[in-house]
């Protein structure tokens, strides 16, 4: 399972330009989001920061004032990622993050007494989750709204440490689990933007959705934080889980 990442950000002015520098604690990390930007520069499907600057633990961008956020068209944007990748996939690289159901159900069986009571619940529905493996594509990897800013319109994403291959239900989990509110709409939007679909899919979604958001759970119940802090962000993950 990949380490989380706890780099540090901060923004300053250079010739009346804000620039956000991005510390890594590891090489691998700024290496994986180069290589995305690098990929979305070559293939044009959603937009990525501007370079400013980066070394080996540090990446500077031009910084990008948000307005209200679009997850929609997030779905959209992303739906035709996914499709694209399906349809021209690329190479297996160093850099990718292979993204497995199996590894994520086993990590959150490992620690499923945190749940207490629903534990045994989770258990039943994740012991043998299985994904359709035909459809493995490019990932985000971690397609929560914090991940992604608005500007004139546009999205602009980053922070792909987690940037991979896999099922494309991972990142749909990832924008619900920002919108719970917006589960249908999202899902919807979704699949209306795929140039491929099959029987079962939306049980996929929610298979990956009830994984990640478990092991979301778990990761925050270990790290370190006040009890206020966490329990805000457990609150939010509690319900998504309940109610699939």
């Amino acid at each position: 399972m990949v380490r989380w990442n706890k780099n540090a950000s901060r923004i300053y002015e250079v010739a009346g330009n804000k620039i956000i520098s991005k510390d890594y604690q590891k090489p691998i990390f700024l290496q994986r989001e180069l290589f995305f930007y690098d990929l979305f520069q070559k293939n044009p499907l959603v937009k990525t920061p501007k370079i400013y600057s980066f070394d080996k633990f540090n990446l500077q961008t031009y910084f990008i004032e948000t307005e209200e956020k679009d997850i929609l068209q997030t779905a959209i944007e992303w739906a035709k990622v996914h499709s694209y990748f399906l349809e021209n996939p690329i190479k297996n690289h160093r850099l990718l993050v292979q993204h497995d159901i199996k590894e994520v159900t086993s990590y959150v069986l490992k620690n499923i007494g945190i749940f207490d009571e629903l534990g045994s619940i989770f258990e039943n529905k994740l012991f043998d989750a299985k994904m359709n493996g035909e459809f493995t594509t490019v990932l985000h990897g971690d397609l929560q709204q914090k991940n992604m800013v608005t500007f004139q319109g546009e999205n602009y994403y980053f922070d792909f440490e987690l940037g991979g291959l896999g099922h494309p239900g991972r990142d749909v989990a990832s924008m619900i689990i920002s919108n719970p509110d917006k589960k249908e709409e999202l899902i919807t939007t979704y699949k209306k933007n795929i140039d491929f679909n099959y029987f079962g899919m939306e049980e996929d979604i929610d298979t990956w959705l009830m994984a990640r958001t478990t092991q979301l759970y778990i990761i925050f119940d270990k790290r370190k934080g006040t009890v206020k802090q966490k329990k805000s962000i457990k609150k939010k993950l509690s319900g998504i889980i309940q109610n699939l």
